[in-house]
């Protein structure tokens, strides 16, 4: 029998990078699709941060119910997630349903679903999971919603809420960003100019690309990736932005929903009174179990959410080991 892998502790920094970072940028360039690997096994589950929630403004660990609490009076609720981490969602599943029980209309934007796939699923009387990704899977994508999405899509369809594309389709947006071809929709451009990063901000969004692609890429080449995240933010922003539902849920990688940098930067440029609440799914680290260890992977004062819930960390390849392999 094979040995788990856990990635060890001092390659906790960049492994963090390249997930948040890396999955959300590179699934901008062309990627083959995947055979369905299973799901990943889960460790650390007797930590003490896990299935903890911490509120971040107010410096505290709360209980389901506060943060139930805390979303009243949200227009946009935002899930941030690690992409192969099962409890991510079924945690974000348990959201799901406990907002389908309140009296408002709830429209879900998913990263994982982009333009092309919204014409697969438009005006399709979609019953069950299974219609529905074998509708998303008339288009190749490295996502894999059997194994990691069911749940989720379960839960949005039982509630009876809209399905929303919060992404574009990667060729176009390579096309974009690699050939500096035009024809990014009008209001996309439109918010990407009324928004604009800090000297900082751009900075930091360089080192965390650099770092996700392990430190073997130079400051040019993360420009155009720079760009593409900038291009995925605002496309996300957008979806939420013209749905029509009193109530605006976001899946998404972690590195999208950061306040200081990310969707809802957008969001709030544009509904400026919008009360927006970003809820980060965190795996835990073996030995980290204070707030404060857990900032090193941010480049932040503070961690850039509202809330983190900490959640037992999936068993994976070290992705650094895996990218260097592949680009010798």
């Amino acid at each position: 029998m094979s040995k788990l892998k856990i990635i060890p502790h001092q390659s906790l920094k960049w492994s963090c990078a390249f997930l948040c970072v890396c999955i959300s940028v590179c699934i901008a360039f062309p990627l083959e699709s995947k055979e369905q690997r299973g799901v990943s096994l889960l460790v650390f589950q007797e930590h003490a941060l896990n299935e903890k929630i911490y509120d971040i403004k107010n410096s505290r660990f709360i209980n389901k119910a506060n943060l139930l609490g805390s979303l009243i009076g949200s227009k946009y609720i935002l899930l941030g997630e690690t992409h192969d981490n099962i409890k991510h969602h079924e945690n974000q599943a348990w959201v799901i349903n406990e907002l389908a029980r309140q009296s408002f209309s709830t429209s879900v934007s998913f990263e994982m679903i982009d333009d092309t796939q919204a014409e697969f699923i438009a005006d399709k009387d979609i019953k069950t999971s299974k219609d529905l990704i074998t509708l998303l899977n008339h288009y190749k994508t490295a996502w894999q919603y059997e194994d990691y999405y069911k749940v989720l899509f379960d839960s949005v369809l039982r509630a009876g809420l809209k399905i929303l594309p919060a992404n574009i389709e990667r060729q176009e947006l390579y096309d974009f960003i690699r050939h500096n071809k035009n024809g990014l929709p009008n209001e996309t451009e439109k918010l990407m100019a009324e928004v604009s990063l800090t000297p900082e901000m751009e900075n930091n969004l360089r080192k965390d690309i650099i770092e996700s692609h392990c430190g073997m890429i130079d400051q040019e080449s993360a420009e155009p990736m720079m760009n593409g995240q900038r291009i995925r933010d605002a496309t996300m922003a957008l979806s939420l932005l013209n749905a029509d539902a009193d109530r605006r849920v976001l899946i998404a990688g972690r590195g999208h929903v950061r306040n200081d940098r990310g969707v809802p930067v957008y969001l709030s440029s544009q509904d400026k009174d919008a009360k927006i609440i970003t809820i980060a799914l965190f795996e835990v680290e073996q030995d980290n179990v204070d707030i404060a260890s857990y900032l090193i992977h941010w480049d932040a004062m503070k961690l850039p959410f509202d809330y983190v819930w900490f959640t037992a960390r999936a068993v994976r390849e070290d992705p650094c080991l895996s990218f260097k392999k592949k680009h010798k």
